[in-house]
C-alpha cells in the first residue's frame, strides 16, 4: 500500500518538501529511512501532522554534517537514545536512530543499541504505532506494517505487540489510556489483561516519568474522559496513594482555568491542590516536582489553618510570606469567609506600602537605631488596620510612634 496520496492530505507543502529532501539526502548517503510510529497513524486516520518523526540506520547527529551544503540543517535537542531535533525549510522533524531497547528491570529506563529498521519497529509499544513508510527513492511512501496494525486502525483497538510490554515499560499503561481517549478506541482484551497485571509497576516508575506521563494526559483535549479511565483502574493509586482521582482533578482545573497563573503548571498546582495536607509534601516528592512546588504545598497548609475571624494585621502577618499563587489557587476551594479574607489580603493589604523610611524619621528627630524600625513598624501595622495612607499622611502618624 502506497500512502503518498495520504501524505499529500495531512502535511503541509513545507512539511512534504523537507521529507523529501531527507529522502534524497539519505539516499545519497546509502542509508535506509522511514517515517515512523504516530507520524503514519495519523497520515492513515486523516489527521492534521504536528510531528514528523523519522527513524533511520544511521547515529543522526553523525549524518546531518553530511548533507548537501546548500540545505540549512539546524539540531537540536540531543538525547541519549540516539534521537534529536533538527529544523529543516522552518520544519522541525525528529530524527532518532534504529535501535533496540533492553530493559534491566521494570520501571527503569532502557539500555539502547544500534539496530537494524526491522528491529525498531519490534520495540515499538502498540500495533498502531508500529508502522512505517520509506521516504528513500526506491520504496518512496510504500507503508510496512509487520505487526497488523492496520487491521487494528480499521477496527478501532489498541494491542501490545508482547505479553511483557508493560512490565517493561510501565508509563505504557498511562499511554495506552491516554491513546483510548484521544482515538476513542478500545483497549484489546488481551492487552487490558497484560495492563491490568502490570498496575502494581507503576509504583517502580521515577518522579519525573511519572509528572511527564500526567502532564502529557492533561495536554490531550479529552483529558477529562481519559482521567476517568485512570479512575476506572485506580491508576493513581498505585503511582502514590494520596493522588486525588480523575472526577474531583477535572473539577479543580476547571476553577482554576480563569486564574491568572502559569498555565504550563496550572494543571500541577490543582493536583497538589487536591491532597491532604498530611501527605502533600510526600506526594509533591514522588512527583519530583521540586522546590517551587515544595514552598507552594506549604503555603497551601498554612492557609487551609487559617481562621475565620481574624484582625487585618493579623491576616496581613500570616499571608506576607505566601506565594500569591498559593493565596489564588486556596481562594477556589476555601470557605466564604476565608476567601473574602484572601481577597482582602491581596486587593487591599498587600499593596499597602511604607512611603516614609529612616532618613524621614531621623529628620523627625528618631535617634538610629531599632527605634526607627519600630516606628515603622507601627506606621504599617496602622494603615494595615486603618487603610493605605500618603506620605504626608505617613509622618503625621509617625510622629506618634515617637
Amino acid at each position: 500500500m502506497n500512502i503518498e496520496n495520504l501524505l499529500k492530505k495531512t502535511i503541509s507543502s513545507s512539511q512534504y518538501r523537507a521529507i523529501t529532501i531527507l529522502g534524497e539526502q539519505f539516499d545519497r548517503l546509502g542509508i535506509r529511512a522511514f517515517l515512523v510510529g504516530g507520524t503514519v497513524r495519523d497520515i492513515l486516520l486523516g489527521k492534521s501532522i504536528t510531528d514528523i518523526d523519522v527513524v533511520l540506520e544511521a547515529d543522526p547527529q553523525d549524518i546531518t554534517s553530511k548533507f548537501d551544503p546548500k540545505y540549512k540543517v539546524e539540531v537540536h535537542s540531543v538525547s541519549q537514545f540516539g534521537t534529536c531535533k533538527i529544523i529543516l525549510l522552518d520544519q522541525t522533524i525528529d530524527l532518532a536512530m534504529a535501535r533496540k531497547e533492553v530493559y534491566p528491570s521494570p520501571g527503569e529506563l532502557p539500555v539502547v543499541e544500534h539496530a537494524s529498521f526491522e528491529d525498531d519497529l519490534a520495540r515499538r509499544d502498540f500495533s498502531i504505532n508500529a508502522f512505517a513508510a520509506g521516504i528513500n527513492s526506491q520504496d518512496w511512501c510504500e507503508l510496512i506494517d509487520f505487526d497488523n496494525g492496520l487491521a487494528d486502525l480499521e477496527s478501532k483497538q489498541i494491542r501490545v505487540l508482547h505479553s511483557k510490554s508493560f512490565q517493561d515499560d510501565p508509563t505504557r499503561i498511562f499511554r495506552v489510556l491516554r491513546y483510548s481517549g484521544r482515538l476513542g478506541f478500545d483497549i484489546e482484551k488481551r492487552t487490558k489483561k497484560f495492563m491490568i497485571e502490570g498496575l502494581r509497576l507503576i509504583s517502580l516508575l521515577s518522579g519525573v516519568r511519572l509528572t511527564n506521563e500526567i502532564r502529557k494526559i492533561f495536554s490531550e483535549e479529552n483529558s477529562g474522559a481519559i482521567l476517568r479511565s485512570l479512575d476506572q483502574y485506580e491508576v493513581m493509586s498505585y503511582a502514590h496513594e494520596s493522588f486525588p482521582n480523575g472526577a474531583d482533578l477535572t473539577k479543580r482545573r476547571d476553577l482554576l482555568q480563569s486564574l491568572r497563573i502559569d498555565p504550563h503548571n496550572r494543571d500541577f498546582y490543582a493536583f497538589v491542590s487536591l491532597i491532604s495536607s498530611l501527605e502533600r509534601q510526600n506526594a509533591i516528592e514522588r512527583l519530583n516536582l521540586g522546590n517551587e512546588f515544595m514552598k507552594f504545598g506549604s503555603d497551601l497548609g498554612r492557609i487551609e489553618l487559617l481562621e475565620e475571624k481574624v484582625s487585618r494585621s493579623e491576616l496581613h502577618d500570616q499571608l506576607k510570606q505566601i506565594s500569591e499563587i498559593a493565596i489564588l489557587v486556596a481562594g477556589t476551594y476555601v470557605s466564604r469567609k476565608i476567601k473574602s479574607n484572601l481577597d482582602l489580603f491581596l486587593q487591599e493589604l498587600n499593596k499597602i506600602d511604607l512611603l516614609i523610611d529612616g532618613q524621614d524619621l531621623i529628620g523627625l528627630g528618631v535617634t538610629e537605631g531599632p527605634g526607627v524600625g519600630d516606628v515603622l513598624s507601627k506606621t504599617l501595622s496602622y494603615m494595615i488596620e486603618s487603610g493605605p495612607l500618603s506620605k504626608p499622611e505617613q509622618l503625621i502618624i509617625a510622629k506618634k510612634f515617637i
